[in-house]
């Protein structure tokens, strides 16, 4: 920015004491303007103020211009770096949010992962005992039909040596109730000793 009017002001005031001294004037000589005077003092001011126009004034008003536009580049830069920054740090906390959510999804997936195979497992021990117990009830009527067919045989072996015995022998009645009592108490001895149904 330029302001030569103050500085023209002030080198008026300036100048006109020192050409009044130079003059040996007295002080009423300030207060009444002279022609000459003020004619060499505009050409002086004139003078001196191209000089520092050309000189001086556009180096320095040059210097301030740069250092406004520093100023101002220095602002817009950190405003930007601002903007930047707090769009990093959105950026940021969405990554938080994402990750936290993922981990959370990561977490559920498990531990419905979790429930699955533990279902798996219980289903698995479920078939397991299951067919353990079909096959333990297979062995055992298995058993029982062994038993029951031994059972027969040896009931039907002992008959036939009752019969044989009774057919061998001309008995008394008190001979053949102690043939069938001895044969009853061996079905029953046979009977205690088969396993039960």
């Amino acid at each position: 920015m330029r302001r030569p009017a103050p500085l023209l002001a002030i080198l008026m005031l300036l100048g006109a004491p020192l050409h009044a001294a130079e003059e040996g004037a007295s002080s009423s000589l300030l207060i009444q303007p002279q022609f000459g005077t003020m004619f060499w003092t505009l050409v002086i001011f004139l003078i001196l103020a191209f000089l520092l126009g050309r000189f001086a004034w556009k180096p320095l008003l040059g210097a301030v211009d740069a250092r406004e536009k520093g100023i101002r580049d220095a602002i817009d830069e950190s405003r930007r770096q601002r903007e930047e920054a707090h769009k990093t740090l959105e950026e940021h906390r969405a990554l938080v949010t994402l990750a936290r959510k993922e981990r959370a999804e990561a977490v559920e997936a498990g531990r419905q992962d979790a429930l699955r195979l533990k279902a798996d497992i219980l289903d698995e021990a479920r078939k397991q005992r299951e067919q353990l117990m079909a096959q333990a009830e297979t062995q055992i009527a298995a058993g029982l039909r062994q038993a029951r067919a031994e059972l027969r045989g040896e009931a039907a072996d002992l008959a036939i040596q009752a019969a044989s015995r009774l057919m061998g022998k001309n008995l008394d009645d008190a001979t053949q109730r102690r043939l069938v009592e001895d044969y009853l108490a061996e079905l029953e001895r046979l009977g205690a000793s088969a396993p039960p149904h």
